[in-house]
């Protein structure tokens, strides 16, 4: 499709339907007041590809084409749309052609009432108000489970699939294949990337990771957030005073909550438990064990959800897509400090040490941000946070200049703390 202008809000999107909205999962993932970096229209052609059921993935090709491709991991369980904003307009405005898909997860989430819920076994209800409705009375249905579960194992294998289809798109679109193909990716998307770095690094060039989940049979998302979850009860029962509950969360390897004086939502820990809609410690808790651990049993209530610990099966789940460590290609690494959700010290701390432990550290530039979170849009809200993206988008200039240049950027093997 010939498209004359390539930018978010003027390139058409697919059509909304319950749980998959691309254009809000671009804007989620942005603060207000965001300002695209791309400055004038960017015409050019749009292609969509399906690589099976469900999945869904597509490429823009400006008219200015740079010859270079850059292929994103996908955060979350959001659709192939979500890096719009956060990635895709900084890259059409250099002339990149830019790719995405949605891991094959069909839809991102449905909010409903409870007792409207389909199969409840697989619905996440929501024990905090929200909205208008009452603690319990809100089901959230995932397309990561519903119709089927889609293996976390195959987010990872997407990827590289993905960036062979985009690079034949390309060669079939131009008559010339991509000079160079990068992958870059945020949070779940930055854990693809480093994947495919060490799985399949024949297929790109380089890239680069932000805020990215690390995968270790031991020591990973699944088993981070219940500690976190089962101390923060009693820290939130205390107005954010409780120091043994404050201290329990720090042990547990997350960075000191932050407070701000604030009628509501004081808390940043509050933010990603019961301040702000979806409450992502408890659900990734329940979505996560739903996909990976079959002994995890009903995990049916915030209590269940706080006591329960990763089974075997869960860890042997996991070891087959974990992390190496075994970077062959560049790569160029972002977390914030302020990160309360994936948490730099066992997410991107301990991925640095997986990487020189395997001899490869002389290939990752890993740098720490601080007051950076999770995703920008929390910036706007305070707590002394800031954006990341500009930062991002320093780094992908930097890893072009290792890659195309022979720049040999000082920091290679360890972590350079920013402010």
């Amino acid at each position: 499709m010939i498209v004359p202008d390539l930018r978010f809000g003027f390139a058409p999107l697919p059509d909304v339907f319950p749980g998959y909205d691309p254009a809000g999962d671009a804007r989620a993932l942005v603060p207000v007041g965001y300002a695209s970096p791309a400055l004038a229209p960017v015409p050019g052609r749009l292609l969509r590809g399906s690589l099976g059921p469900g999945q869904r993935f597509f490429v823009r090709i400006p008219d200015a084409w740079n010859g270079n491709l850059v292929v994103c991991g996908t955060p979350a369980t959001r659709s192939e749309h979500a890096n719009d904003l956060t990635f895709g307009e900084w890259f059409l405005a250099r002339g990149y052609a830019f790719a995405s898909s949605n891991k094959g997860i069909p839809y991102n989430a449905i909010v409903e009432p409870w007792d409207r819920t389909p199969d409840p076994a697989h619905a996440y209800r929501v024990p905090f108000a929200f909205g208008e409705s009452a603690p319990g009375e809100t089901a959230i249905r995932f397309g990561a489970l519903d119709p089927v579960a889609v293996p976390v194992a195959g987010w990872h294998a997407d990827l590289p699939e993905v960036v062979r289809a985009t690079r034949d798109v390309v060669h079939e679109t131009t008559g010339r294949g991509p000079t160079r193909t990068y992958a870059v990716g945020l949070s779940i998307g930055g854990g693809q990337v480093r994947a495919l770095l060490e799985r399949e690094p024949d297929l790109v060039d380089g890239g680069l990771e932000w805020a990215s989940v690390y995968w270790h049979p031991e020591h990973n998302i699944l088993r981070d957030l219940p500690p976190f979850l089962a101390a923060m009860a009693p820290y939130l029962e205390s107005g954010f005073t409780d120091r043994d509950a404050h201290e329990a969360i720090v042990a547990a390897g997350y960075p000191p909550d932050r407070l701000r004086d604030a009628p509501r939502l004081r808390s940043l820990w509050d933010a990603y438990y019961s301040g702000l809609p979806p409450f992502y410690a408890d659900l990734t808790t329940f979505a996560f064990a739903r996909l990976l651990d079959p002994k995890a049993g009903a995990l049916d209530s915030l209590a269940a959800r706080a006591a329960y610990r990763p089974s075997a099966a869960a860890s042997e789940n996991v070891a087959a897509f974990a992390h190496s460590g075994r970077i062959e290609k560049p790569l160029i690494g972002f977390a914030g400090d302020a990160d309360v959700f994936v948490t730099p010290h066992h997410n991107f701390e301990a991925y640095v040490r997986a990487v020189c432990a395997a001899g490869c550290g002389d290939r990752y530039w890993p740098t720490l941000v601080a007051g950076g979170t999770h995703v920008d849009g929390f910036a706007a809200l305070g707590w002394n946070l800031q954006p990341m993206l500009p930062y991002v988008w320093r780094g992908f200039e930097t890893l072009v200049a290792i890659v195309e240049d022979g720049a040999r950027p000082p920091g290679a093997g360890s972590i350079t703390r920013v402010r």
